[in-house]
């Protein structure tokens, strides 16, 4: 009976279910070519009830009668949601999803879709990189996200580069941190750019926060080339092209150089041949090659993927060739292998060999670039001969400077010092650098359950580096020679390892999508580095310049530094219905580098979005995408803290005292007052921007505000003089970038011709905002001799140029005199011709005091252009970077030597009598008030077309009969055009040191280059 009733009610509920159900059919189609779309997910909202469309598109789905919404979604298409309403049949027709929307981006320990992104990140793809002949991989930042400042150190073969994410942000470094497949290293150099297979820049603070105490300059994330399960690949690529000099300065001719000394006053001493006219910027730049080899193996079967590649990279300078000239090999071997369902293990490894010659330079005293620029001209390269300045010289057995030939390298009556013939400078280089470097990790990735990934990785960053150079006997001149040899090995071995420990869980409920991520980290880096010197040598040449038996004479010195760190780290993302997106971060850090009770730092961030074109009331059919967001959060950095800096260490050099008898003992004392209360650098940022996109992505627009704020820079402090002792760095500096960044891509694919267009601009306002208030300001690079130019000041931005402000020149004897009456000037004598000098402080004195800002050498502006077409099997690009609002200092012109040569800009400009210019004084050689001023400051804006290629892919049918799948031939110019008011070597004014930038002292000048290649898969 019980039994009879309960069948009773179950059949009676079963009744009134299908009462309340109604069924629902139609074809589901690709809305621009009609064409039916099988594996479509239909679900009625709120529920898990769904099914799928069959191979021609139909579906049939029961819903209950009180629901009246279907969702419609399938990959690379426009998620769909439809009403009821109550009808029985309903087709639907499917938006195709932009590429650019679908695009998976790497983040920090993942990737992300790049639609739900709430952070500020750029993507440079491989295909950026393809063809540019670069050395290092941060060149192809240059120009292509906004935001983002590259500038090198130097022109030369193998120079490192500067790059700046939303400006400068320390006195100090201001690098960003590399990640290059999950491994942290400080320098990338080592990296084929062939190998890149993207490059995501994370910009601010939020999507940087999950690298807490190192992102607060920015993160570089770069991911190499693997394998494909479903593709065998061999692949080659080669170029091959000549360098040479752009428009560089050129110096005074032997008539200008003659005339502009003795207008200053200066007697000329021109030794025989007496019709001599050199040139030193031709004689010293030439034609050098360039190539470029990349070999890659790629593949996979079911379970595993792989891809080796070996790289060939070689760049001649185009001052000094083979002694400036760069080597590199590489060889990478990236694998995966999926153990079991549940198991991937993998590497991503890296070993590289790199042999570098540099020339000097970025020197005023005596680099082989500022010779050039300040030898004199009235002297021949090599001597026809023996004349008698080298024939004294023999008599007193010295060694005159001879070329391959024996020719004897001319020599100067007038520039003497550090200033010699380049080229026998270039003949004397000796020196050479030599790395080895393994790099990379091992990892296993574990998914246990669905929905949950466990990572753990170890890394290592091992690198092992000679640096070699021996100096022979030589004269120059009287002041500049020596009688002795010697050879000096720098060993430098870098070893860090990283072992991460990560995992991340994904589930939905009901349209709400959540990612959890936790890790940890610890780290290790080790330093050890030994100097030797040693001499004399027993015979000249590179056979013997090796550190000999105990008979010689030499020293050591060294040291080993090691630095650890650990880090806890979480981020949490969640979306509703791919419309509402959160985002939050957390790390936690402790190192070594800090005292007992600052050793740990926190580092949080959020940030938001809104798809605003996923709601319902979204109806601009122009704008398929359109997405607010913001973020906020703070990162730190060690790059500046040095090792035990906190500490009071002690030194003995130079300290001893009397024994009670004829001996001493060894003292000791503080090097420097402890510190034990230094802190982190922490920046802290707050980033607004929008995505939108039009006409199903065919254009894209990108903007965003940002403020930047780095507290807590070490700076100088200032106890007592009573102390005694040197004063310790403390946290007593904070520095503002703010700014905009824009974006915009137009993109056509489809038919014979095809192409897009990206362009970004960017802002950046740069300031010091606060400075230890028992400072006026902080002194930075010198220039020459007694002029410090680069300061760091509250109010200022980082490192400005200070000197003399002057209004015009002085035009005549009256002038002269009715501006010292007028100012009451004493001590004030100028002549016409001479700047006039801005009395800012206008107490009756014209001398340092009233020094000022004279430039700033961080741009306003960075703007970039890459413009891509194709046409059939033809294509071609261009690329082009620039910015505008920055100043450049022309250094190398000093004071102390009156008669070095200047650059033939001082000629051609120089004040000749009254009315004949306002804008430069006259002929004078010594006068700091005009060599320290801002006449020595010029607009550094300028634009380079980095490059101009013409490409052709042969037909698939003329390759199918020899095995080849594509092949593609390709000619270009590269960095060939240059515009820019800058008279100097080149407006990109680079410099070792990060005070310096904008100073040029000389600077080595990026070549332009002429290539050819070609790329072959098989």
């Amino acid at each position: 009976m019980r039994k009879g009733i309960l069948t009773f009610i179950s059949l009676f509920i079963c009744v009134l279910a299908f009462g309340q159900e109604q069924t629902i059919s139609g074809t589901i189609t690709d809305a621009e070519n009609g064409s039916p779309l099988p594996g479509v997910n239909i679900v009625v909202e709120g529920t898990t009830m769904g099914t799928t469309s069959d191979m021609n598109g139909e579906y049939e789905i029961i819903v209950p009668e009180d629901q009246d919404v279907l969702v419609f979604s399938f990959v690379g298409y426009e998620r769909k949601t439809v009403q009821i309403n109550g009808r029985s049949t309903i087709n639907v027709s499917l938006q195709p999803r932009a590429e650019e929307l679908e695009e998976v981006i790497v983040v920090g320990y993942g990737t992300q879709q790049k639609s739900l992104v709430t952070g500020s990140i750029s993507k440079v793809e491989s295909e950026d990189l393809t063809g540019l002949p670069i050395s290092r991989a941060e060149e192809a930042l240059e120009g292509k996200t906004a935001g983002v400042s590259v500038v090198p150190t130097s022109g030369s073969p193998g120079a490192g580069m500067k790059v700046r994410i939303r400006g400068t942000g320390s006195n100090q470094n201001s690098q960003p941190l590399y990640i290059v497949d999950g491994m942290k290293t400080g320098d990338i150099s080592f990296l084929s750019p062939s190998d890149i297979e993207s490059i995501e820049i994370l910009k601010d603070a939020a999507s940087a926060a999950i690298y807490g105490a190192e992102g607060a300059n920015g993160v570089v994330l770069i991911s190499t080339k693997s394998g494909s399960k479903d593709e065998t690949k061999i692949s080659y690529d080669v170029q091959y092209g000549m360098q040479s000099a752009g428009n560089t300065a050129q110096p005074m001719t032997a008539d200008m150089y003659t005339t502009y000394m003795n207008e200053a006053g200066h007697d000329i001493v021109q030794d025989a041949p007496n019709n001599v006219s050199t040139n030193w910027v031709d004689q010293t730049f030439q034609q050098a090659p360039m190539q470029k080899h990349n070999l890659s193996f790629s593949g996979g079967s079911e379970n595993s993927t792989y891809m080796f590649s070996g790289s060939y990279f070689n760049q001649k300078g185009i001052v000094g060739g083979d002694k400036a000239d760069f080597n590199r090999y590489s060889i990478r071997f990236n694998s995966t292998h999926e153990v079991k369902d549940w198991i991937e293990v993998g590497n991503n490894l890296t070993y590289t060999n790199f042999n570098r010659s540099a020339i000097s330079e970025d020197n005023v005293f005596g680099s082989v670039i500022g010779n050039t620029l300040m030898f004199d001209p009235l002297v021949p390269v090599t001597y026809d001969g023996t004349p008698g300045i080298i024939q004294d010289a023999l008599d007193n057995d010295l060694d005159p400077v001879t070329n391959n030939e024996g020719e004897y390298y001319g020599v100067s009556r007038n520039t003497l010092g550090e200033i010699v013939n380049p080229l026998a400078a270039i003949q004397n280089n000796k020196g050479n650098t030599e790395q080895n470097k393994l790099f990379g990790n091992v990892f296993a990735r574990l998914k246990p359950v669905e929905g949950l990934n466990i990572t753990s990785r170890f890394g290592v960053d091992y690198a092992s580096q000679l640096y070699h150079t021996w100096s022979p006997k030589y004269w120059y001149s009287v002041e500049n020679q020596s009688n002795s040899t010697d050879v000096r090995d720098n060993y430098d071995r870098w070893y860090t390892w990283l072992w991460e420990n990560f995992a991340e869980y994904s589930f939905s409920i009901n349209n709400h999508n959540v990612r959890v991520l936790g890790g940890v980290s610890a780290q290790q880096f080790t330093h050890k580095y030994l100097t030797t010197l040693s001499g004399p040598l027993f015979k000249e040449g590179e056979t013997f310049a090796q550190h000999g038996s105990a008979e010689l004479e030499g020293r050591l010195s060294g040291n080993k530094q090691v630095s650890k760190q650990a880090s806890y780290y979480a981020r949490i993302n969640y979306d509703y219905q791919n419309k509402y997106l959160f985002e939050a971060a957390f790390r936690r850090d402790g190192s070594s580098l800090l005292g007992p009770e600052y050793k740990w730092g926190n580092f949080p961030s959020v940030s938001a979005g809104w798809v605003v074109s996923e709601e319902d009331f979204w109806g601009v059919d122009a704008i398929n995408f359109f997405k607010l967001r913001g973020s906020w959060g703070e990162n730190g950095s060690l790059s500046n803290l040095g090792y035990d800096q906190y500490r009071a260490l002690i030194t003995t050099s130079g300290l001893r005292y009397p024994t009670a008898t004829t001996g001493y003992y060894a003292a000791a004392e503080p090097q420097a007052l402890a510190n034990p209360e230094l802190r982190w650098e922490t920046s802290i940022q707050s980033n607004f921007g929008l995505d939108v996109y039009f006409w199903n992505s065919r254009v894209t627009f990108s903007a965003d505000y940002y403020q930047k704020v780095t507290k807590d820079l070490l700076t100088p402090s200032s106890p007592p003089l009573s102390v005694g002792n040197y004063a310790p760095y403390v946290n007593a500096g904070d520095v503002t970038n703010k700014g905009f960044e824009f974006q915009l891509g137009l993109s056509k694919r489809e038919g014979d011709f095809n192409y897009n267009m990206n362009f970004n601009l960017s802002t950046n306002d740069n300031e010091v905002t606060y400075l230890n208030p028992l400072l006026d300001r902080v002194s930075g690079a010198n220039v020459g001799t007694g002029w410090t130019v680069t300061y760091f000041e509250e109010g200022k931005p980082v490192w400005y140029f200070r000197g003399y402000e002057t209004a015009g020149i002085f035009q005549n004897e009256a002038q002269i005199q009715d501006y010292i009456n007028e100012h009451g000037l004493t001590g004030y004598n100028p002549q016409p011709g001479d700047p006039i000098i801005v009395n800012n402080q206008d107490d009756g004195l014209i001398n340092a005091e009233d020094q000022k800002m004279i430039g700033n050498p961080h741009p306003d502006i960075l703007f970039g252009a890459n413009l891509n077409f194709s046409y059939k099997n033809f294509d071609m690009r261009m690329y082009m970077a620039g910015q505008a609002g920055n100043d450049i200092l022309m250094a190398w012109n000093r004071t102390d030597r009156a008669t070095y040569n200047r650059p033939q800009y001082f000629y051609d400009n120089r004040w000749t009598g009254e009315g004949s210019t306002n804008d430069f004084f006259r002929a004078q050689t010594q006068s700091p008030l005009a060599y320290h001023s801002d006449m020595l400051v010029f607009d550094g804006s300028y634009l380079r077309v980095k490059q101009i290629e013409l490409g052709y892919t042969l037909p698939e049918n003329m390759l199918r009969s020899v095995n080849i799948s594509k092949a593609r031939l390709f000619v270009s110019l590269n960095d060939y055009f240059t515009f820019t008011k800058y008279p100097g070597m080149d407006p990109v004014a680079g410099s070792f040191n990060v005070q310096s930038l904008g100073v040029d002292r000389g600077v080595y000048p990026i070549a332009k280059k002429v290539m050819a290649g070609l790329s072959v898969t098989f």
